[in-house]
């Protein structure tokens, strides 16, 4: 019997986009750091050259380190959170088609109700009997679709209402999410995320993808087998 060994370039695609992410995020972690104390030695360097009042300084050097310390590292996390899961959700949407296509189906993802990722997972336990709900990292990306919904929906900040799923999250992963005051009196609080929840996010997607990907036989490196 000959096997016939392809190419399937949405899955060279899909790896190619994650390792990209995980760029992202391990470049701001590490560049944050440095781009601080650059800005910091170039305050110093402005202050004295222009004879600055102690006191204009200081307003000056405590922005700065309000946006270090508070602001550019919060942002970049959500950046990271938010560019993960529209890998993910665009990525499985494109597998589920691919594997219908395959299996003759003339139901298509968008025919599906629900949205982002719930909606491809419906569509392949439905259509083609593949459980995504039994892969050991789904409960993790369906925790990075509420973070992520929680950023866009809410821009990170915690409702007067209160938020019963983010709070499930915080107490999930404490530690590495939390929500800390933005203003210095407490009177506002911004969700935080820690680059390590980030990374953990990142490993666990490319985790789910693999072993997605080797249900319609497909490698991690788009290497496809047919026994012909």
């Amino acid at each position: 019997m000959a096997v016939t060994i392809g190419f399937n370039l949405f899955v060279i695609d899909t790896f190619a986009r994650l390792h990209g992410a995980k760029a992202f995020i391990e470049t701001m972690s590490a560049g944050i750091p440095m781009l601080e104390e650059k800005e910091r030695l170039y305050l110093e360097r402005r202050a004295t050259d222009r004879q600055w009042e102690y006191e204009d300084y200081a307003v000056e050097r405590d922005i700065l380190g309000r946006n270090f310390e508070t602001w550019i590292p919060t942002f970049a996390a959500y950046s990271g959170t938010v560019l993960l899961y529209s890998i993910v959700e665009t990525q499985l949407s494109a597998f589920a088609e691919y594997v219908g296509k395959k299996r003759g189906s003339r139901v298509r993802v968008k025919d599906m109700a629900d949205k982002g990722i719930d909606r491809s997972a419906k569509y392949l336990d439905l259509v083609l009997s593949i459980n995504l709900k039994k892969d050991p990292a789904w409960s993790r990306l369906r925790d990075l679709q509420s973070l992520r919904n929680f950023i866009m929906h809410s821009d990170g900040k915690r409702g007067d209402s209160g938020e019963h799923a983010i709070d499930d999250l915080v107490e999930r992963y404490k530690g590495k999410l939390e929500f800390r005051a933005t203003d210095g009196f407490g009177l506002y609080e911004q969700i935080w995320i820690s680059m390590d929840l980030c990374r953990e996010f990142a490993r666990w997607s490319e985790e789910f993808f693999e072993r997605v990907f080797r249900i319609a036989g497909l490698t991690r490196h788009g290497l496809s087998m047919v026994n012909g």
